[in-house]
């Protein structure tokens, strides 16, 4: 395939969503859209967005999303839930449901067939679209949950024989177990049909013992399925952001600065540029050491979620600087047993708050800048 050809027609800082420009993201646009091509010749693909908070993972889905639906392929949406009390299956019950609510009820009934039933069980409100469904039969956990996936799947697979399907399942990291099952399961049944699943999550979130470290664990081998890497945006694309945000060019020493303190972060570096006015930008580089309220919070959300060992760890190398040698770290928290130290160290690498230096081991840095 010719990927050249296939590529998105993109200009960095001309195009937008909701108002706000989008920059860069040539790399993952051009991965989508040729697992795009490969779903629409029907050889079904999953593709994950991974990558930090605030580093653009939605925003590029949706940007794609429109390019998606320009060559005429369905795109639906489910979103998981960050707190307690989200029902079971929340993100596709989501997406099933948009779906159900803009399609007729004889397209309905052909879509699902049969597996209305077993659908109905946990989207009760589509027996008030679909007369006559009956209860399905009793049967143990296991095989109830297998004829509710298999269901699922064959819906999927009817809803691509009239429009490529682009499903987007975003957040994954805060998805519960039988999403994620289910996500497993219909990445093996669409290999062969035109559909699309296109997933984004926080890399930094999730660890060893996270379930989707377990169904990212059994889709890497799929050979359908492809994991894209966010990095922050290069230099020159932050200075793309700041001008196209704000209207105005700024210096090349400000925008190395902001680049340097905000590691490409889309999100960081859009709360610092919007905390100033242009004619602050222009007059001096001060503008560049603030840090936003916004950013600050996001930072320290992240530091919430680790132990207290971890904090007590990332307190003491916070006073040094951003760059600290483990040993030196070690002298300042004393008190930390051995095993709570290590285990600091590893939750704080794992999230990617710190992060090795190369040159020799014991010596680390904060991952960005913005935090000291």
């Amino acid at each position: 395939m010719d990927e050249t050809s296939n590529s998105p027609d993109l200009t960095p800082a001309e195009n937008t969503h909701g108002g706000t420009a989008f920059v860069g993201r040539r790399r993952e646009l051009e991965t989508l859209t040729a697992a795009l091509n490969d779903a629409v010749a029907g050889k079904g693909q999953v593709v994950m967005l991974a990558g930090a908070p605030g580093i653009g993972k939605t925003r590029t889905a949706r940007e794609f999303a429109d390019l998606a639906e320009a060559q005429d392929a369905k795109v639906t949406w489910g979103w998981c839930y960050e707190h307690q009390g989200a029902s079971p299956y929340w993100p596709w019950l989501q997406l099933i449901r948009s779906h159900v609510e803009t399609v007729d009820s004889a397209q309905l009934q052909r879509e699902m067939g049969p597996g209305a039933a077993d659908i109905s069980e946990i989207l009760p409100e589509l027996s008030d679209k679909l007369e006559g469904i009956e209860k399905p039969p009793s049967l143990d956990a296991e095989q109830a949950r297998f004829r509710l996936f298999l269901s699922i799947a064959n819906f999927l697979k009817n809803i691509s024989q009239s429009q490529t399907l682009v499903v987007v399942l975003d957040d994954l990291h805060w998805a519960d177990e039988s999403s994620l099952l289910l996500l497993e399961f219909v990445t093996r049944e669409i290999m062969a049909s035109p559909i699309l699943i296109v997933g984004g999550y926080r890399d930094v979130e999730i660890g060893r013992g996270h379930p989707l470290t377990k169904t990212l664990g059994t889709l890497d081998r799929e050979e359908h399925f492809q994991r894209v890497q966010m990095e922050g945006l290069s230099r020159q694309e932050v200075g793309e952001f700041v001008e196209a945000k704000v209207g105005t060019g700024v210096t090349d020493a400000a925008v190395e600065t902001l680049h340097q303190r905000t590691e490409g972060n889309p999100l960081f570096v859009g709360e610092v540029v919007g905390s100033v006015s242009p004619e602050e930008m222009s007059q001096s580089q001060d503008w560049t050491a603030a840090i936003p309220e916004a950013v600050r919070e996001a930072i320290l959300q992240r530091i919430r979620r680790l132990s207290q060992p971890c904090n007590e760890l990332l307190r003491a190398a916070s006073v040094v600087g951003r760059d600290f040698d483990l040993p030196l770290l070690r002298s300042l928290v004393p008190d930390l047993g051995e095993d709570d130290f290590l285990g600091g160290l590893d939750d704080a690498l794992g999230i990617r708050i710190i992060e090795p230096l190369p040159g020799g081991p014991g010596r680390y840095r904060f991952s960005h800048a913005l935090i000291q």
